[in-house]
């Protein structure tokens, strides 16, 4: 659609308005697909096109129709302002009628013709009764005569119903005895209240009438018009046979070719009407707000029930346990071999050894997140998580139109659905560091591997000298410091520091888990609020930022 209007840009000058009008309506439109009715949705989409067709035609030309019912004498009146003989009459009118056009001027009207479909045809370039009247320029007019509306024939009345939609102007000739049918009221009158500035009725066969009926039906057909909702109807009382009314309704016609406007007031009035009916679908309500501290709580919400606080301490007691074994007293950390990593036990170290590699190929998802064992959030836990989704929802929704509520919250349950896997996968595209340690962790590993070996070399220096004594060898020298043997302080020192260096490594570890553990709850927080924003937020948003483009076009496109 927009293509269309895009076109006509350049060529349209003097209709700034209705540009705005068609552009607006087609935003709305546009907003409005999926959530407010489809009839009227589709509506507005044919009314763009048409104006984009429409606009694109030459800006001269006004197309005027004679529409009414069987023996309201219509045909009587098209050879009366044409001055032409050119519309059979009663019995003498074809069973197969299609419409007629007279065109006035030398301007080429055949692209417009053909648009709306008009195969019988008339162009005028002398001056006609109707001009010699006015002494006025009618060059541009385009004057239809159409099948009556009441016909028997169903394609006659096909053809009234898809002309009525396309002209600039309709001229509704109503006699006397019909002017009330409520075909014509219900079908064409009321549905176009709107068209009020681009509609004329002509109560026609006045001459059958005397004074007082004349202007009690021109009483009572103003009465019914203004009940149909027309605001300020034209009325016209006419006579093909006496020319009564003539010369007001040739006025009439020739102000509306003369100021060029009839096609774009058409258009505007068009674009009123749809836009009044979308509009009681969309509302005015302001767009609501989703709050901070409405986000915060379910953030909240989601790591509690995605095992957060669990990971986190994991990844803390795992840190200080692998600390432990890399940095600890060989003698003695042999033992913490028997107790499992807690980040094992809940399949969270292959989650982090396979994080990096399955990030880098998700592109392609050649690599699948491993899952972990968490364990389940409780009842409590989901509560509070459906809890504040629903309020999310709720005051995404408040105040909107029914349409726009119900698409807010369907917008919020498709991604709910998913939301429970998707809390697992969080955890999983976290790196929690489990193959990430400190280099300080080997340089202690080689310290305290030196100082085990400096120890073992003192206690095997002194289990020899024990085999000697034992065998009753004689001693070999044994250096001595400050009258300590080296061996001793190499056995005893090197234990005593061992244990020492192991104890304050214990220290630098649970400061390393404690900032590692909070690292990782920041990353499994970020990526939480990804997944509230992804799954919740932001289709409501979506939404919200629809909803807003709806309104605020169809207030530009009502002006």
């Amino acid at each position: 659609m927009t293509g269309i209007v895009d076109t006509v840009k350049g060529l349209v000058r003097g209709s700034t308005d209705v540009l705005t009008k068609i552009e607006a309506l087609e935003a709305a439109a546009e907003a409005g697909q999926g959530r407010l009715d489809p009839v009227v949705l589709t509506e507005a989409t044919q009314i763009v096109e048409r104006a984009g067709h429409r606009l694109r035609m030459s800006g001269e030309l006004t197309v005027v129709a004679l529409a009414g019912a069987t023996g309201s004498g219509k045909s009587s009146l098209f050879n009366s302002m044409t001055g032409l003989d050119l519309a059979a009459i009663g019995t003498r009118r074809p069973t197969s009628s299609m419409p007629l056009a007279c065109v006035w001027g030398e301007e080429p009207a055949g692209e417009v013709l053909n648009w709306l479909g008009i195969p019988r045809r008339h162009q005028v370039q002398h001056r006609s009764s109707l001009e010699e009247a006015q002494s006025e320029d009618l060059d541009g007019l385009v004057l239809l005569d159409l099948p009556d509306h009441d016909s028997t024939e169903v394609e006659h009345r096909l053809i009234v119903d898809r002309l009525v939609e396309l002209v600039d102007v309709l001229v509704w000739v109503v006699d006397p005895q019909k002017y009330a049918d409520a075909a014509l009221h219900n079908r064409y009158i009321k549905p176009f209240a709107s068209h009020s500035g681009v509609m004329v009725f002509a109560l026609n066969h006045i001459d059958k009438l005397t004074p007082d009926q004349r202007k009690s039906c021109l009483n009572d057909l103003d009465r019914l018009l203004k009940a149909d909702g027309l605001k300020s109807p034209n009325v016209v009382a006419t006579s093909a046979v006496s020319g009564d009314g003539l010369d007001e309704l040739r006025a009439l016609l020739v102000k509306r070719v003369n100021n060029k406007r009839a096609a774009r007031e058409r258009l505007a009035a068009d674009v009123d009407r749809v836009a009044d009916r979308m509009a009681s679908q969309c509302g005015n309500a302001k767009t609501p707000e989703i709050a901070k501290s409405d986000i915060t709580e379910l953030v909240d919400a989601l790591s509690d029930a995605s095992g957060v606080p669990v990971v986190v301490d994991a990844v803390r007691r795992s840190y200080q346990q692998r600390a432990g074994a890399a940095t600890g007293w060989p003698v003695t950390k042999w033992l913490g071999r028997f107790r499992p990593d807690p980040l094992r036990r809940l399949h969270l170290d292959q989650v982090s050894r396979q994080q990096g590699k399955a990030l880098r190929k998700s592109a392609s998802h050649e690599v699948a997140i491993a899952r972990s064992s968490l364990p389940a959030a409780t009842p409590v836990q989901r509560a509070r998580m459906d809890t504040a989704v629903r309020t999310i929802t709720n005051k995404a929704a408040e105040g909107l139109s029914r349409p726009w509520a119900d698409s807010v919250r369907s917008a919020i349950r498709r991604r709910e659905e998913s939301l429970g896997d998707e809390l697992d996968q969080a955890v999983a595209r976290t790196d929690l560091g489990a193959s990430n340690n400190p280099s300080w962790w080997s340089a202690m590993r080689f310290i305290q591997w030196v100082l085990f070996l400096v120890a073992l070399g003192g206690g095997l220096w002194l289990a020899a000298m024990a085999v000697f004594g034992f065998l009753q060898l004689d001693d070999p020298p044994l250096p001595k410091w400050n009258g300590i043997p080296y061996a001793t302080i190499m056995l005893v020192g090197g234990a005593i520091l061992g244990v020492g260096v192991s104890f304050a490594c214990r220290l630098f570890a649970t400061s390393g888990a404690a900032r590692r553990s909070r690292l990782v709850a920041k990353a499994l927080r970020t990526e939480l609020e990804k997944v509230a924003d992804s799954h919740v937020v932001a289709p409501a948003r979506d939404e919200l930022a629809a909803y807003t483009t709806c309104r605020d076009s169809l207030a530009t496109a009502r002006r």
